[in-house]
């Protein structure tokens, strides 16, 4: 009898060196936002139990506080009541378990809290329940094995931590198991090998890192295992001699890199054998000229660059590799100049006047005797001005004139021996008026 009342007496004693507050949402003191206990002595002072409540009356949030330190279980619940959050303080320091839930009730998080710091392994989980990562810490930072799972609980990705940083090997898995991605890290950068590989297990790729930066061999492979392309590195920039191979092991290309650019003569080929591009570089590396072949070593056009835009003179040729099908010339990347194209016997088609990529000024058509078969004016490549085409005979076939581009006023056509046939009058590109002799 006498211990039952010297408990009461002590929980009286206690709640009465306590002062209760509640905060609300209202003036009229209706919704509460807090409810908790402060020390007597002081009211700045939380000491004993701690809620606080949504503006519908559902709980927030409830722990305890202990000299105006939060201790033992915290918990945080969503709008709809269910548990969002639980963790444990100690003296105000976050110390023990800490889980996390989404709305529906299912975890997708859990770790562990030291004075203050993670500790042990922080994990995450997919919806299902399976395990998204997991992450070893020591005193608060990543340190050990990082694993990243597929919702399905295959590992997905495995990095090695030390110092807050990767250090060591990394390994990326595709879903089936198979090695995706390997490579080794120092201080959070790729140093040393890095591989990938295709889904059959095959090497895709090998090279060294340095700092970051491709440095030394590196090799590509297709899926079945054929080499397909080797070269080097420098701080990141290809160089020396960059060889591609076909299946068969047929080259490809030769290039010749220095500084991450091309230099000298460098060639590509068809499969069998022939040059298909020749692309020779200037000392100063500005201008390069390319020159294309068929696989019968026959030429089909020759490119000039400078600074790697369009310049100068280009020409196409037919199937003979002799005769000329497009003649062009290029300013700063832009058709600037005379454009002419050919038919098949080597007679003019067409002659254009470009200015900075648009057509400007005459425009003549030929027939494939070479007589011609239209004279155009253009300005900003819309037909501008007088039009007039011809009959092969010579004699006109028609006759008029366009403004931006349509037709205006009268254009007349004629038949073969040069007599007048109709009259058609336009206004802005409508036919408004027909006058026939």
């Amino acid at each position: 009898m006498l211990r039952i009342l010297f408990l009461i007496l002590l929980s009286s004693s206690t709640l009465f060196a306590q002062k209760q507050i509640k905060v609300y949402y209202d003036g009229a003191k209706r919704h509460v936002m807090e409810d908790y206990f402060v020390s007597a002595e002081n009211d700045q002072l939380l000491d004993g139990p701690y809620k606080r409540f949504y503006p519908n009356g559902k709980l927030e949030m409830e722990g305890a506080y202990k000299n105006g330190y939060r201790s033992g279980a915290f918990m945080e619940y969503f709008i709809n009541g269910k548990l969002q959050r639980k963790i444990s303080y100690l003296d105000g320091m976050r110390h023990g378990p800490v889980e996390v839930y989404d709305e529906t009730g299912a975890q997708i998080q859990k770790a562990s809290y030291r004075n203050n710091q993670l500790v042990d392994s922080i994990k995450s989980y997919y919806e299902s329940g399976v395990t998204k990562h997991e992450t070893m810490f020591v005193k608060g930072k990543p340190d050990g094995l990082m694993v990243e799972y597929y919702s399905s609980g295959k590992v997905k990705k495995e990095i090695t931590y030390k110092n807050r940083k990767p250090n060591g090997p990394t390994r990326s898995f595709y879903e089936t198991g198979v090695l995706a991605e390997e490579a080794n890290f120092k201080d959070g950068i790729i140093n040393g090998f890095y591989k990938t590989y295709y889904r059959n297990s095959q090497l895709e790729t090998v090279s060294t890192m340095k700092d970051g930066e491709k440095t030394g061999n590196f090799k590509n492979y297709d899926e079945q295992g054929h080499l397909m392309l080797e070269g080097f590195f420098t701080n990141g920039r290809l160089t020396d001699v960059n060889t591609a191979y076909y299946a068969d092991g047929t080259v490809r290309h030769k290039f010749q890199y220095k500084d991450g650019a091309k230099t000298g003569s460098n060639y590509e080929y068809h499969p069998n054998g022939k040059t298909k591009i020749k692309e020779t570089v200037s000392l100063s590396g500005i201008d390069v000229m390319e020159e294309g072949y068929n696989d019968q070593g026959k030429a089909t056009y020759e490119k000039n660059f400078r600074k790697s835009k369009p310049f100068g003179v280009w020409k196409f040729y037919g199937e003979d590799g002799k005769t000329l099908t497009l003649k062009e010339t290029y300013l700063n990347g832009q058709l600037h100049g005379l454009r002419t194209t050919y038919y098949p016997n080597g007679e003019q088609k067409a002659e254009e006047t470009w200015q900075f990529n648009l057509i400007t000024g005459t425009v003549k058509n030929y027939y494939e005797s070479g007589k011609v078969e239209s004279v155009w004016e253009y300005r900003s490549s819309r037909p501008h001005g007088l039009f007039t085409s011809y009959h092969e005979n010579g004699k006109m076939k028609e006759q008029g004139e366009y403004v931006a581009g349509k037709k205006h006023k009268e254009w007349k056509e004629f038949d073969a021996s040069g007599a007048l046939q109709r009259t058609l009058v336009f206004k802005a590109g409508i036919l408004a008026e027909e006058k026939k002799n």
